[in-house]
């Protein structure tokens, strides 16, 4: 999204939901399926309220695209911590994978809308 991406959709997708992600992105408005969020067999928690100080630190520098490697070395941490914070956040969060937890920040953040598939 940040290079300018309008809509985000898996290879694997229907074609309903291909045809639908066109004439979204079409009038101008972005898209992005719910499954490139959340894991489909965890309920989708929008808050981050319980996450740690630490954990939303993180979540900030992966919103940012930093590599674990980056992270760490912004925080003082190794890279192996790092992963331990985001197994901590993709549990309490039910988002699925980095790119998922950039996307929900940019949601969360006004900056990205999509409808719900």
């Amino acid at each position: 999204m940040q290079a300018g991406a309008q809509g985000v959709i898996r290879k694997t997708a229907d074609a309903s939901s291909v045809l639908a992600c066109l004439r979204t992105v079409a009038v101008g408005t972005t898209w992005m399926e719910d499954c490139l969020l959340s894991n489909g067999d965890k309920p989708f928690r929008n808050s981050r309220s319980s996450l740690t100080p630490r954990e939303q630190q993180v979540v900030e520098l992966v919103e940012q695209g930093l590599k674990n490697k980056d992270i760490g070395a912004s925080m003082g941490i190794r890279p192996g911590t790092v992963k331990i914070h985001l197994k901590h956040i993709f549990e309490k969060t039910g988002i699925h994978g980095r790119y998922g937890l950039a996307l929900s920040g940019l949601r969360e953040k006004g900056l990205l809308s999509y409808p719900t598939v």
